[in-house]
């Protein structure tokens, strides 16, 4: 619930916002104390209202890296767009027990289309075999565009099974010249998730898989080393940056679409200097605090030559924002 108080003839112009937890946080609120809330200057162009739960100093160390030349736009890095659009992910993902049952291994690729199904920075083949022992279903099916009389038997006898159950007749199938072939594009060097708990990340695909549309693919631009944009992107300027750009709806994710993304930026200083293997390890095993000190030490602190306040400042910003996400979901569920 949002209540507004506006002021038609004020000397000071901007924004005073308060957040309280419930009624009585309401009833015991002092209008007196108005004035004790910082006054934030207004700024639609591009900013979110998200930001003016942050101090109008916090404000001004966003504003200035994101104004710094010094620092690339993800443009500038990679080219972002939406995952495979199936229209039925029941018949055309797969399980390796269905794809033996109807022998389409020549019929498939590696896929992934759950968020869970991404660990860390780097999806190896390790992972992917890991996938495939539990289960899961990891494989499209993506035969050749051609008319069904073409297709193989095997083919043939999965598509006519999808017809027994309907799968044709969804809108996003029907409306194709063949409803199963789904549409492709451009090969994915990395995936970005669209919806984040707690922080996005980009996840750099080494086994040529590619995704549903639950998940954002990733094209480098030439020149462009894949490893060190992966490991620069989790520092805690593009995590605050990425709190402020995102969207929340109210469930305590985070949702990002390719638009949203390439308005983010991220240090690339030093970025030469990161192992991204070790950070897909700290990331495996939860420990992105002990990633922040590492990649804003090198990219913020020395790359940058931002103070130590200032990355701190940084870090919080994440953390309120973050913090404050995930907690209206909790509210909710209690």
């Amino acid at each position: 619930m949002i209540l507004l108080l506006g002021e038609k003839k004020s000397a000071d112009k901007g924004i005073q916002v308060i957040e309280l937890s419930d009624l009585d946080d309401l009833k015991e609120l002092d209008l007196n104390n108005f004035y004790n809330y910082e006054i934030k200057e207004l700024n639609h162009s591009t900013e979110k209202w998200i930001k003016y739960y942050l101090t109008n100093k916090e404000i001004k160390l966003i504003r200035q890296l994101r104004e710094c030349e010094k620092i690339p736009f993800t443009t500038e890095l990679f080219e972002i767009n939406v995952g495979l659009v199936s229209g039925e992910n029941a018949f055309f993902l797969l399980n390796r027990n269905t794809v033996d049952e109807y022998q389409l291994a020549n019929s498939t690729r590696m896929v992934i289309g759950r968020t869970e199904q991404l660990k860390g920075v780097i999806l190896s083949e390790r992972d992917f075999k890991t996938l495939i022992e539990n289960g899961k279903k990891v494989y499209m099916f993506m035969p050749k565009n051609l008319p069904f009389s073409e297709l193989s038997k095997a083919e043939q006898e999965y598509i006519n099974y999808g017809v027994e159950q309907g799968y044709n007749k969804g809108y996003k199938c029907r409306i194709r010249k063949n409803w199963y072939c789904v549409p492709q594009s451009w090969e994915p060097d990395a995936f970005i998730l669209r919806q984040v708990n707690r922080y996005p990340r980009i996840i750099l695909n080494h086994v040529n898989a590619v995704s549903t549309d639950t998940i954002h693919k990733v094209r480098f631009l030439d020149g462009v080393n894949p490893e060190f944009v992966a490991a620069a992107f989790l520092n805690s300027f593009t995590l605050a940056l990425a709190e402020i750009t995102g969207r929340s709806y109210g469930g305590g994710v985070l949702t990002f679409e390719p638009g949203e993304i390439r308005q983010l930026k991220i240090p690339m200083k030093n970025a030469e200097k990161l192992d991204v293997n070790k950070i897909d390890k700290l990331i495996r095993d939860d420990r992105i605090d002990e990633v922040l000190d590492y990649t804003d030490q090198i990219l913020l602190i020395e790359g940058l030559g931002l103070t130590k306040f200032e990355v701190g400042t940084l870090r919080n910003i994440w953390i309120k924002l973050s913090e404050r996400r995930i907690g209206r979901k909790e509210k909710r569920i209690s």
